[in-house]
């Protein structure tokens, strides 16, 4: 067997035990366009891994006046999407499309903040959380 199709297998697996229902809404961007639905583009649901970790940082800089560091808590949201669960070549999300958490309490929402990176059989998305309207 193929080094791919394990891969392959080994990511639906992980989806299976990790994964959850997102829907992914893909936004219209460019030099004349403001923001919104991309038309061309629908929404639709997947099963991806949503891996939300939550850690604190030190703040840059020379720190406190009396020697301390500054610690800031940040959240890294990270989203991996099955290669072969993507069926239709213009269905890879992108930079600023929507990503909702349809599993989680509330349906958070989130944007894709860089392109997709491909990480094995998987693509791998950074996203930043959007406020609660």
């Amino acid at each position: 067997m193929s080094w791919a199709r394990l891969d392959a297998l080994a990511g639906r697996a992980s989806d299976r035990l990790f994964g959850e229902r997102v829907r992914i809404e893909p936004q219209a961007a460019g030099r004349v366009v403001i923001g919104g639905p991309d038309p061309d583009r629908p929404a639709f649901e997947i099963r991806a891994t949503l891996d939300v970790t939550e850690h604190a940082e030190h703040a840059r800089g020379e720190g406190s006046r009396n020697g301390s560091r500054q610690e800031v808590n940040v959240q890294e949201t990270a989203l991996l999407i099955e290669a072969g669960s993507i069926l239709a070549p213009n269905a890879l999300p992108k930079t600023g499309d929507r990503v909702v958490a349809l599993d989680r309490l509330g349906a958070p929402v989130f944007k894709i903040a860089t392109p997709a990176e491909q990480n094995g059989g998987r693509f791998l998305f950074m996203m930043v959380p959007l406020p609660v309207v």
